[in-house]
Parts: C-alpha cells; sequence; structure tokens
C-alpha cells in the first residue's frame, strides 16, 4: 500500500541519485499478477532528464492522498492507464453516516484533482499488443502472414492480438477455460475479419490440442498454474513460447523446459512505454493538417485537412495557403483528381 510520507521519501532518493536529472513523472498503471490487489511501487525508467516512477493498483482515495506530495514535488507530467482493472470501492462517511461507492476511475479522479499537471491516459491493453506483435516480427521476420499461432486466453490483451494479427493473415488456434464464451468471440472474429483475409480463428476445447496446433504459442490468459510440467513434452517443437499473462506457468515447467534450450520469452513492454512517454514529452516538430476551408478571389472554394466538401469544392494541400491542388469534387461528391501545382491550374482555368 502507498503511503504518503514514504512515497515522499522515494522521490527524495530519486532526485538525490540522478542528480542530472530535474524533473519528476509518475505512471500509474493497474496489474493483478500474483493476485495483488493492493497498492505498491514499480519500476523507474529515466528519459534524458526525467525520472519516471511507476506505481501499480493505486486507488482514488490514495491518490487523493499523495496529492500534497504531487505538488511539492511540482511532478507536471503523470500517466494513466485508463483501463479499469479494480474492483468498486465501498466506504462510510463518518459524519453523515452515508455509504459511498468509487468506480476505480484513477484518470477522472486525477484529472479533477490534478489539474495543474498534464494528465496523458493510455491503455496497457494496446501497449501490450503492440509490444507483442513486435517482438513476434523480431522472432519470425517482418512478414507474419501465413503463420500459425496457438493463444491461450480470450480477455482483452488476448482478444485483440487476435484480431490483429488476424488481420495481418495469421492463422488464429485459440484455447480458453470458457468454452461457451470462446465461441461468441471466435464468430464475432470470423464475421469482422474481411472477406478477402484467408486467415482464421479456430477454438479448441483441449489445451494439449491447442499447443500442439502450432510451432508458436502465446500465453495471454490470467490462469494462475495451468500449465504445468506434464506440458513440456508438447512444446519440443515450438519456435517460440511467449508468456504474457505471467502466471500460468508453474515453477516446475519452467526448471524443465529451461532443460531444452527452447525459445521461451516473457513479455517485456518496457520500451512501448519509455516510447510513449518520449513521443509526449518530445513531440516531433511534423506540423498537424488542420481542417479548414476558405474562398479564393471570392469563386474558388478551397476545401484541405478532411474537411467535408461539396460539388465544385477545390480539395488542396492547404486552404489557408494553397501550393497543390489535389483534385475537385464532383456531382456525386467524389474526387477527381488534378494533382498540379496551384498557380499552374490557376492559368488553366
Amino acid at each position: 500500500m502507498i503511503i504518503k510520507d514514504s512515497l515522499r521519501e522515494v522521490l527524495k532518493n530519486l532526485l538525490n541519485t540522478y542528480k542530472e536529472c530535474d524533473s519528476l513523472i509518475l505512471s500509474l498503471s493497474f496489474s493483478n499478477e500474483e493476485g495483488k490487489r493492493k497498492s505498491y511501487l514499480g519500476g523507474i525508467r529515466i528519459i534524458k532528464s526525467n525520472i519516471v516512477l511507476s506505481i501499480i493498483n493505486i486507488t482514488q482515495k490514495e491518490l487523493r492522498e499523495i496529492e500534497p506530495t504531487i505538488r511539492e514535488f511540482k511532478i507536471k507530467y503523470i500517466f494513466i492507464d485508463v483501463e479499469k482493472k479494480l474492483p468498486f470501492e465501498f466506504s462510510t462517511d463518518k459524519e453523515s453516516k452515508r455509504s459511498n461507492i468509487e468506480y476505480s476511475n484513477i484518470y477522472a479522479e486525477a484529472t479533477e484533482r490534478l489539474n495543474f499537471a498534464k494528465i496523458i491516459p493510455f491503455s496497457s491493453t494496446d501497449l501490450t499488443c503492440s509490444a507483442a506483435i513486435n517482438l513476434l516480427r523480431e522472432e519470425l521476420g517482418n512478414n507474419l502472414s501465413g503463420n500459425n499461432i496457438t493463444i491461450v486466453g480470450l480477455g482483452s490483451i488476448g482478444f485483440q492480438l487476435s484480431l490483429s494479427l488476424i488481420r495481418e493473415g495469421v492463422n488464429i488456434n485459440c484455447f480458453t477455460k470458457d468454452y461457451t464464451k470462446g465461441l461468441i468471440i471466435a464468430n464475432s472474429i470470423n464475421t469482422i475479419r474481411s472477406e478477402y483475409t484467408l486467415a482464421s480463428f479456430n477454438l479448441y476445447k483441449s489445451l494439449r490440442t491447442a499447443i500442439l496446433s502450432s510451432k508458436i504459442f502465446i500465453e495471454s490468459s490470467s490462469a494462475i498454474n495451468n500449465i504445468d510440467k506434464s506440458f513440456v513434452d508438447d512444446f519440443q517443437l515450438h519456435r517460440l513460447i511467449l508468456d504474457i499473462g505471467k502466471q500460468a506457468f508453474t515453477k516446475d515447467y519452467v526448471e524443465n523446459i529451461s532443460l531444452k534450450s527452447l525459445n521461451f520469452k516473457r513479455l517485456d513492454i518496457s520500451n512501448t512505454i519509455n516510447e510513449l512517454i518520449y513521443r509526449k514529452l518530445f513531440p516531433s516538430n511534423i506540423s498537424n493538417v488542420v481542417s479548414s476551408k476558405s474562398n479564393y478571389n471570392s469563386r474558388i472554394n478551397l476545401i484541405s485537412g478532411g474537411w467535408k466538401g461539396l460539388p465544385g469544392d477545390i480539395v488542396v494541400d492547404n486552404a489557408k495557403s494553397p501550393r497543390f491542388v489535389i483534385g475537385i469534387i464532383n456531382k456525386d461528391f467524389t474526387l477527381e483528381p488534378i494533382y498540379n501545382n496551384f498557380d499552374d491550374w490557376l492559368k488553366s482555368l
């Protein structure tokens, strides 16, 4: 459990250790690994002159309690996982005796109370899936199409990862304990995938059959000690075993599989989180395209940046300062291409 005074001491120690850094950043996320529900301090990251401290499973009440410490250390950036993974909190007001319920909405709490800081939302599921796909590309090559991959677990990560891989042409073989729920998810994935995608999603009732169905295995479930040493021989031909759920493999499985020199990895999303924080702290100099409309010489309507045009409108690179003509909106509200220098196009009228 995070205590205000202990957090203050940790922040002081960080600044004292990393004297080259002049800024503290907080990253608030959630985990149920090994059944942990109470809050605790996670890892630290150094990004240029910034120290990033991770806090796991913080509650709304705890966030209110450490608010003075956040103000004291002038923390300007707070990254918050918007996915709700903690149970609701119930409390009773001592004076009114009224019951209160809090819905574990840390992002809303931070936005309301910590308005002096920049609150940046992120999705841990998105980051995890991105990190997993990056690792698959490193191991299997950039083109994943045509591979067969087994995924165990169809929670938010397993579902999103399956859908992303299906889009790339990867055949997914899956196992989940709740077979009925799995059928609903399997049907939805096979229904919404493109009709031009040959890859399919297959659901198995047997964990062992799912393991043997492909040489790439991803464990993304919340199951605890689901895969023990009795499954070790089923992995002899596997090219990759990737642990995302982090609770399913028993100790005796890990010990025995290590003797076979197989490619057994635990997913690390550190680099993905670092990239997210870096992009927010140091945004690129690329100018954002702004949707706009203008009237040129009182006779030509120019639009750009996704502005919804009408027949006769001219689509250009920048309606406020046009240099290139992309096309003209016709009577069917579709674009007729022009692709010419703006000045040259004007002369041709």
